[in-house]
């Protein structure tokens, strides 16, 4: 019934825990604090967009500029 809960212990490549994508995101939630845009509702998403185009071309080995640029197009 739960076997997707427990498939981490028949597959190496998944890890136990959540920890990279929580280190992953820590940066993004300090500096949306310390840069108060969460107070706006239209910044806070806007900041959040281009955060997560960012670290998802890094992820990808791809240059997050010109994966910005491109989607300016």
């Amino acid at each position: 019934m739960l076997d997707w809960l427990w498939r981490f212990l028949k597959d190496p490549d998944i890890p136990p825990t959540n920890n990279a994508a929580e280190r992953s995101l820590r940066t993004a939630v300090m500096a949306r604090k310390v840069s108060q845009c969460s107070k706006n509702a239209v910044a806070a998403q806007t900041y959040t967009r281009i955060k997560s185009t960012v670290e998802t071309a890094r992820l990808r080995g791809q240059d997050p500029v010109a994966v910005l640029a491109g989607l300016m197009r």
